[in-house]
């Protein structure tokens, strides 16, 4: 009973670092929004900005396993969660573009150090639907909050107070982290824990398809704070939208919390892409006030969370060899660095359409992917995916 118990604390203390090491994603367009205002900066420095953090992250995680052989497990995530409390104080003095971006870039290293090493230590326990479902569902929860209450923050209590306060969310993982047992592998590749019947073809281009879908989102994402505003919206009002759009997330880490393996990870995956599509559609035409673009920042919340929980749990269940679950950490990561980067290079023509259409292709290119990749496979033997 002892040891079931600390099982589940465990679980429970990885399940919350993966939901809140990322917070910065919950509230990047308000972030970015306060920034760009400060430092007054265009669109595409704005995206910079927003790649710069998230390459990072990819660095955190690509560090992760020559980091888990020199630290233990516990002493790798406190000082991950106390670098991150630093440098996101640091970043809210900082006035000049160039040394934010320095500064960003370290904070999303050690962002992704901690994200990485939560994902990996999931995958490699049993029930991974329901870790990731459940990691999802409380990161929406914790993203509608911050998103709510970061604008009334920075309009009380100014714009730096209101960056500051990222720290605050690392200051209680650096909590939480010392239930984390100190020989806790971290940097090794995550095994399989199903009864390795998984297939590494359907896990390779769940892979593909998981990066197709978060390419889709990033081209957004970060984005609708600025889209919004050109559209009249005030950033209050783009506050409370995104407070209650992101809890679309809510249902979308429910079903497949409740749901777990009894329902086929297939049609989940294009329900949820589609849903994502019509959000893209919705953004594009018809959010001309708060109210639209809450619906549309709902759906897409929805439709995310749900086709990202039944990636990431298609990837861990069909990866005999253990070393494509490390992988989605990096591929999120890579995706929320690339997409920016790119649509700030599309911007400096000022084309506005083009960041709905490179989303809109790449969420149908992660449908085409998992669909080519369950019909491969059902012509070499069929198995339940």
């Amino acid at each position: 009973m002892h040891n079931n118990n600390n099982a589940l604390l465990l679980r429970a203390v990885l399940i919350y670092i993966a939901a809140t090491s990322l917070i910065i994603i919950g509230v990047q367009p308000i972030f970015i929004g306060l920034v760009a205002e400060r430092l007054a900066l265009g669109l595409s420095q704005q995206g910079w900005i927003l790649s710069i953090e998230m390459t990072g992250t990819l660095l955190g995680s690509l560090l992760l396993p020559a980091l888990g052989r020199r630290l233990c497990g516990r002493n790798l995530y406190l000082g991950a969660a106390l670098a991150a409390t630093v440098l996101n104080l640091a970043s809210a003095s900082l006035d000049s573009y160039t040394t934010l971006l320095v500064c960003r870039c370290a904070c999303g290293i050690a962002a992704g150090v901690l994200y990485a090493g939560a994902i990996n230590a999931l995958g490699r326990l049993p029930g991974q639907d329901r870790s990731f479902g459940l990691s999802l569902l409380l990161q929406t929860a914790l993203f509608a909050l911050y998103a709510t209450t970061l604008p009334h923050v920075a309009q009380d209590y100014g714009s730096r107070a209101a960056i500051a306060s990222i720290a605050l969310w690392f200051g209680l993982i650096l909590l939480v982290a010392l239930v984390i047992p100190t020989h806790l592998r971290i940097g090794a590749s995550a095994r399989n824990t199903s009864d390795g019947s998984g297939s590494a073809l359907i896990g390779r281009f769940s892979l593909l398809g998981m990066l197709c879908l978060q390419l889709a989102i990033y081209c957004i994402w970060g984005f609708v704070d600025q889209l919004a505003r050109e559209r009249g919206i005030s950033a209050l009002d783009v506050g409370w939208a995104f407070g209650l759009g992101v809890l679309g997330g809510l249902p979308g880490g429910a079903l497949p919390s409740l749901l777990g393996g009894r329902v086929s990870r297939g049609p989940m995956i294009v329900l949820g892409s589609l849903l994502v599509l019509l959000s893209i559609v919705m953004l594009a035409r018809y959010t001309h006030d708060a109210d639209y673009l809450c619906a549309a920042l709902f759906v897409m919340n929805f439709g995310w969370v749900l086709a990202l929980t039944y990636y990431m749990g298609a990837i861990a269940t069909n990866d005999p060899r253990g070393n494509l679950t490390p992988m989605v950490s990096v591929l999120q990561s890579g995706a929320a660095a690339l997409a920016p980067a790119f649509i700030a290079v599309l911007q400096m023509g000022d084309a506005r359409d083009s960041i709905f259409i490179s989303a809109g292709a790449a969420v149908v290119a992660g449908c085409v992917l998992k669909s080519l990749a369950g019909w491969a496979h059902r012509a070499n033997g069929s198995i339940k995916i």
